[in-house]
């Protein structure tokens, strides 16, 4: 899904959204069990996106991610009139990523071919000229600013935990046989502890979410001059995805992307 038109939100002055994704199962595996959301022409959420990355058997990994999306967006539609300040963005998202986990939870308890079903999420939110992002898992988001990239979110990982407790080193960790163990997921009980993050936006920020199939393959680091010398965000993402298959392409691969423009108008 791609080739959006942009998104206008209001704000002060002229403020665009343009979104981008890419999403491919890879070279390996028969099912995609990666989810998605970005705007399309008919959405009533326009300032959101969401990458999930779904686990379990029999299916159960894509059920869990497609759940923990479209829960997150039926609660956009029903709650983001609500959200007047950014006390309150927060807790639109950290209260919707709840609501999506007791309904993946409650479904791996009642129907046992889900049982122990679970997802990542990576949630991006765009209010009042900032990117509000909502975590749980090793599915990640990233800031291009400045020919720089910077990752902001933490993954819920063993080997995150073991570097930092020194146990491992960074190039250890990008090659230990547990790397694909999360310490934290959507669905797997009852209650979820989701991280949380706010960066205040400048003009031409690009803030990229992706799934495992992506970081484990690609270091974005050594391609962030795709983001300046392609305008296209369609073309970066397809880029990227390429490079990840590339790369053996034994993990699904999600990307979804937001570029943000912000010029106040003449008068």
């Amino acid at each position: 899904m791609s080739g959006l038109k942009p998104v206008r939100t209001r704000g002060e002055g002229d403020v665009r959204l343009v979104f981008s994704a890419y999403s491919h199962p890879g070279k390996v595996r028969k099912n995609n069990e990666d989810y998605f959301f970005i705007p399309t022409g008919g959405t009533q959420a326009k300032n959101l996106m969401m990458v999930a990355d779904g686990m379990g058997g029999h299916n159960a990994g894509d059920v869990a991610s497609r759940m923990v999306v479209e829960a997150i967006v039926e609660y956009y539609v029903e709650n983001s009139h609500r959200v007047t300040s950014l006390e309150r963005a927060k807790d639109f998202i950290l209260n919707s990523i709840q609501q999506a986990n007791t309904k993946v939870y409650n479904q791996s308890q009642t129907h046992p071919m889900y049982k122990g079903m679970g997802t990542t999420l990576t949630l991006a939110y765009f209010f009042n000229h900032r990117v509000c992002i909502g975590h749980v898992g090793d599915s990640r988001a990233y800031l291009i600013r400045d020919r720089a990239i910077t990752k902001i979110t933490r993954d819920h990982s063993l080997v995150q935990e073991l570097l930092e407790e020194g146990k491992i080193t960074q190039e250890e960790m990008n090659n230990h046989p547990q790397k694909n163990i999360i310490t934290r997921a959507l669905g797997t009980a009852s209650q979820v502890n989701a991280d949380y993050y706010e960066i205040e936006l400048k003009d031409n920020d690009i803030i990229l979410l992706c799934t495992d199939g992506l970081s484990n393959h690609v270091d974005l680091n050594q391609n962030v001059e795709l983001f300046y010398s392609i305008e296209s965000l369609d073309e970066i993402a397809s880029i990227l995805g390429k490079k990840a298959l590339d790369d053996g392409g034994v993990d699904n691969v999600t990307i979804v992307m937001a570029k943000y423009s912000c010029a106040t108008e003449k008068r």
